[in-house]
């Protein structure tokens, strides 16, 4: 399976730490775990997975579309 960056993922998205655990719903500590210590897995790897491809497929900031 495919690691997943999740620190490049939310800044990608533009959200903080503290932003991206209340969007999923889980304490500001895991975000910062799976950043550092191990990555998500279940759920959490599908969401984060799901927000990866959605902001790879949107035009970037800055350019014209």
């Amino acid at each position: 399976m495919k690691n997943l960056d999740v620190r490049e993922i939310r800044k990608a998205c533009g959200l903080t730490q503290r932003e991206l655990a209340s969007e999923m719903g889980v304490n500001l500590s895991t975000v910062w775990r799976w950043e550092n210590v191990s990555p998500p897995s279940g759920p959490a790897r599908a969401l984060l997975a799901a927000m990866a491809d959605r902001e790879k497929s949107l035009p970037k900031k800055g350019r014209a579309a």
